[in-house]
């Protein structure tokens, strides 16, 4: 899946649930700026990031799943 798509749809998921970057960023443990890279896609997430932002965005696994891998998932 393309990494700007999942960039868009965990930004999406940040305002749904009114997450702020900056608290994410330090959740994740890394700068707000590397954060900025990865949700636009410029840089991919690891696996512990996506497992992180699992337990963060308070995601069940079908969710995550979704999010990762199917392109016809939609954050409403």
């Amino acid at each position: 899946m393309n990494s700007e798509i999942i960039g868009n749809r965990i930004k999406a998921l940040l305002v749904v649930k009114n997450i702020k970057r900056s608290y994410l960023a330090e959740q994740l443990g890394v700068t707000y700026n590397t954060l900025t890279k990865k949700l636009n896609g410029q840089r991919d997430f690891k696996i512990e990031e996506i497992l992180m932002l699992k337990e963060i965005l308070d995601l069940d696994i079908e969710t995550c799943g979704n999010l990762l891998f199917n392109e016809n998932f939609f954050i409403a």
